[in-house]
């Protein structure tokens, strides 16, 4: 009946301590409350929230004659950019530089280790499964031997060392109330010093040297749940940045082609500044002699050679750029800066033609930064469940064997077995405000998640734009750079008449080069805005690529 009643009492003062340190929401319960987020908003059922993205090339036939021209130029490109690269030189092309980059940029080994961290932090909760064996030896020195055992009872009897038993007897006849007189007396008068010392100093105590070896083994048998949570946690921590690696990869790709793609547009445009250079040193050669023989004023002369200057300068400031672009290339593909690279006038491309919202439903479904956010989520509800674990009892079970030479006869060697449990009645509030701030942190995980798919469909129509209006500059500059070309024709033909002037051809020189300019960066900027397209919706090379490991994997195991 005892040990009822202090059971009862237990469990009163259990159910009491609970009800006034949490909330009145019971601890075990499955489900919270869920996270109250805005109304999703119909975009599309509401007029003027989000622009109709209307195609800038619906016919079928200038969307063709684009493509035909965007080859055509390419084409052309490849025969004006010859470059003489050295021995130790190399040339590259777009997916070279991305597969370098991929494999020898330092930042693809920061994301990799981070990745070998988190896979180690399952292991870590993992561990807590299992035995936790320890073992200590210890070796203490004391000083029992050198101590004065004549103290206490003994001192009555006249002290330790060289003291007299005479003199103890005389101070136990002094003082009649000491309560010794009644045994000491018979002692003192039968027995001398030495044969008292002897029987009342026995060996009870420890050697001057004690030897201690401990060997124990812990075993958790129940925890509420606690590892479980834990090692789920960290695995999906470890997805979370398994995604954030390919987060990170994907971005590295975008760079590299944007790096390449300016490398091989500031490669053409030199191309290009150089042979308008040509064009004008010619030119005021004309002029020169024209005006030798008095067939045009000064005014031509100086006209052509302030524009060879303007060409002039226009190349040195092409070149520049060019060797900045190609600085930044090599950073992203990690190798030396001296190292002389030519670049194959290549763009690896695909004509756009479905709708945006196929792209945004694609991103939704492909883009790493969704699903690490999403892992990130899932750990924060497996933490949630650790927290609530700690509201149930915990059950451990420990084997210690303990071997300790020295130590006197009161110290037992041999095994212990010890079968526990403990529970945490309160904890002054601790777990309540634990779970508050886990539920705070899930909940903002949560909003971090709509606010990302916002960016998301923000970059995939961004970039759908760019591409548009890319084609369209790509082509109206085309038609443009078949007009230059014809004036120029046209302007050398009345010069050579003589109906025509110096101004005319320096005039439609300049057209052609602004022309060519335009056109080239028109493709430079569809190329770019492709890479972002792939990017922003997450269907990448990269990402290809590990697709098609994984069915090939796939594909290996199934026939296995």
């Amino acid at each position: 009946m005892k040990w009822l009643h202090i059971t009862l009492i237990c469990l009163l003062l259990s159910g009491s301590v609970l009800a006034l340190e949490d909330s009145p929401e019971p601890y075990w319960d499955d489900e919270y409350e869920e996270l109250d987020f805005p109304p999703e908003v119909d975009f599309d059922a509401q007029p003027g929230r989000r622009a109709d993205l209307t195609d800038l090339l619906d016919d079928a036939e200038p969307l063709m004659d684009t493509i035909e021209g965007i080859e055509q130029h390419i084409q052309e490109l490849r025969d004006l950019v010859v470059e003489e690269i050295p021995p130790e030189g190399i040339v590259l092309n777009v997916r070279q530089c991305v597969d370098l980059a991929l494999t020898q940029n330092a930042q693809v080994f920061v994301e990799d280790q981070d990745v070998l961290a988190a896979e180690a932090r399952i292991g870590q909760a993992r561990s807590a499964m299992f035995p936790q064996i320890n073992s200590r030896y210890s070796i203490t020195r004391t000083e029992y031997g050198d101590q004065d055992f004549g103290g206490g009872a003994f001192q009555a009897l006249g002290g330790g060392g060289g003291s007299g038993i005479g003199q103890g007897i005389g101070r136990l006849f002094a003082d009649t109330s000491n309560p010794l007189l009644t045994i000491g007396l018979p002692i003192a008068f039968n027995i001398g010093e030495s044969l008292v010392m002897e029987q009342f100093t026995p060996d009870f105590g420890p050697d001057d040297t004690i030897y201690t070896a401990e060997v124990s083994l812990r075993q958790v048998l129940y925890a509420g749940g606690q590892i479980r949570s834990s090692i789920n946690a960290s695995r999906y921590l470890a997805e979370s940045q398994e995604w954030r690696r390919e987060a990170a990869l994907a971005e590295l790709e975008y760079q590299t082609k944007q790096a390449f793609y300016d490398a091989f547009l500031t490669s053409a445009l030199v191309q290009v500044a150089n042979e308008s250079v040509k064009t004008f040193e010619r030119n005021l050669s004309d002029a020169e002699q024209m005006y030798d023989v008095g067939m045009i004023s000064n005014f031509e002369v100086l006209r052509a050679q302030t524009e060879l200057g303007a060409r002039k300068a226009d190349r040195v400031a092409a070149e520049n750029a060019n060797q900045l672009a190609l600085a930044n290339l090599r950073r992203l593909i990690f190798i030396p800066q001296d190292t002389p690279v030519a670049l194959k006038p290549d763009i690896d491309w695909e004509p756009t033609r479905d709708p945006v919202d196929a792209f945004v439903q694609k991103a939704y479904e492909g883009r790493p930064e969704i699903r690490a956010l999403q892992r990130a989520i899932d750990a924060s509800d497996q933490n949630i469940r650790g927290i609530r674990g700690q509201y149930k009892p915990q059950v451990a079970a420990n084997v210690q064997f303990q071997d300790i030479d020295g130590a006197g006869p009161f110290q037992q060697d041999g095994w212990t077995f010890t079968l526990g449990a403990e529970w945490e009645i309160g904890a002054g509030g601790r777990r309540k405000h634990e779970r508050i701030g886990a539920r705070a942190e899930r909940d903002g995980l949560r909003y971090q998640l709509q606010d990302l798919e916002r960016l998301v469909e923000l970059d995939v129509n961004r970039a759908y734009i760019q591409i548009q209006d890319a084609m369209a500059q790509v082509h109206s500059e085309r038609g443009t750079v078949e007009l230059a070309r014809e004036g120029l024709r046209l302007a050398e033909l009345r010069f050579q008449e003589g109906v025509g002037t110096q101004s005319e051809i320096l005039d439609a020189e300049l057209a052609q080069t602004n022309a060519e300019t335009n056109l080239i960066q028109a493709l430079r900027d569809y190329a770019v805005a492709n890479a972002a397209l792939e990017r922003a919706t997450g269907d990448n090379w990269h990402a290809r690529r590990a697709l098609e490991n994984r069915n090939a994997a796939r594909a290996e195991e199934h026939e296995e």
